[in-house]
């Protein structure tokens, strides 16, 4: 069955009124050619509260800059920090590179540098809080060990797994978190893109290309097709809560040729209809940006509330609110899973994630033929680990003086 078109008057009503901040923003971020560069109005320091929260103070610098407009003190600030924060990136993703390289180890970089050069023409553009690297799930004991003899602290899991216990946790997480212990900067090692994809799996090399984001560094990614899949499946995974991932998609596409028509089919064949749409839409509505040649979105109600939920998420605290002091949290992000996810496969596993989770399994090995007994205790552990952070973050503050016993 073929899904009905989305109507003009569906993608109106998706529509909220957002704050000056939110608009300013939108407008500052939005592809060049799109709409026109319309000065921000709102108050300096909403702007840059807006810029922190979605992640795009660089970018926001640089639209500023190039249109000779004054820079809030806050956000020159922060574009500082974050061009900082990208160059030590690129001192460990140099040395990840060539240590993976040295053991005949394959990766990806994905988003990050390679990202920003890719989709911005310059590879401290783009933001990034940690660098994402794909490897092939056959490959990660010994990706964690080139990681451990190079000193990398592991995150998540912290102690080496094995057996049915490695065997479970890479069915039940697709990355592992780690720390540069030099620069500090955290990588996510990942053996799957996104659970909501039909093919998360590393691409055979044909499908990967080269970036050079600066003289003589190259770093391997995805091919763009593939990319804006994977981008698009990403955002909508995570409800759109943060601009900055759709500001890389208009970008791309406002740099195809062909508007980006050979990407939404493209999209369509692997089963990232609805992600994709979604980012067009909200490109439409929140950057001006005209979709691709024949998009035609289908007539879906989870197209429909993830629309709406993105837009609840963007638009939260007049744009400046993170999502995780909202009241929906992680409520929020699991539903825009279960909408972005390809089929049923993909939201079975999103579903397991409240069964069984790569937390549990990293904490406590069971042993083989156990697995099962994780759901019974993903409850007690949860509540546990909920507790300790609870403690650990009230004597933080009391040892800074806020604590409950402190004097008023």
């Amino acid at each position: 069955m073929v899904a009905e078109p989305w109507p003009a008057s569906k993608r109106r009503a998706v529509a909220e009124p957002l704050s000056d901040a939110l608009r300013a923003l939108c407008s500052l971020i939005a592809p060049p050619g799109g709409q026109a560069l319309a000065l921000p109005t709102a108050d300096p320091e909403q702007l840059a509260r807006a810029a922190r929260r979605h992640q795009v103070e660089s970018l926001v610098v640089e639209r500023l800059t190039h249109a000779n407009a004054d820079v809030p003190p806050a956000l020159a600030a922060a574009a500082r920090r974050a061009r900082e924060a990208g160059l030590r990136q690129l001192s460990v993703a140099i040395d990840l590179q060539r240590r993976f390289a040295a053991v005949g180890l394959g990766c990806l970089f994905l988003k990050g540098l390679a990202l920003s050069q890719r989709a911005y023409g310059a590879m401290l553009t783009r933001q990034s809080v940690d660098i994402d690297l794909l490897i092939a799930a056959t490959d990660v004991p010994r990706a964690w060990r080139v990681l451990a003899e190079a000193g990398y602290l592991p995150l998540n899991p912290q102690k080496a797994l094995s057996g049915a216990a490695l065997g479970l946790f890479l069915h039940s997480a697709k990355d592992s978190l780690h720390r540069d212990p030099l620069h500090g900067v955290a990588i996510e090692l990942h053996w799957r893109m996104s659970d909501e994809m039909a093919a998360p799996a590393l691409p055979p090399p044909e499908g990967w290309q080269t970036v050079t984001v600066s003289p003589g560094v190259h770093l391997e990614t995805l091919a763009d097709a593939d990319l804006v899949v994977f981008l698009c499946t990403h955002g909508a995974a995570h409800g759109w809560a943060r601009l900055k991932w759709l500001a890389d998609v208009a970008a791309l596409l406002a740099s195809a040729p062909d508007g980006g028509a050979a990407w939404w089919l493209h999209a369509q064949r692997a089963g990232a209809t609805i992600p994709a749409a979604s980012a067009v839409l909200l490109a439409e509505r929140l950057l001006g940006m005209a979709p691709p040649p024949g998009f035609d979105p289908p007539r879906s109600l989870r197209l429909s509330l993830l629309m709406r939920l993105a837009m609840a998420l963007i638009a939260a605290g007049g744009g400046t609110r993170e999502l995780a002091t909202t009241p929906w949290r992680g409520w929020a992000e699991m539903a825009a899973k279960l909408l972005a996810a390809a089929n049923w496969r993909a939201r079975a596993v999103v579903g397991r994630r409240l069964l069984v989770s790569a937390e549990d399994v990293a904490e406590l090995s069971l042993p083989a033929g156990f697995g099962w007994l994780y759901p019974v205790l993903r409850v007690p552990m949860l509540v546990r680990r909920r507790l300790g952070r609870a403690r650990r973050r009230a004597q933080r503050l009391h040892r800074r003086g806020q604590g409950p016993n402190t004097a008023r």
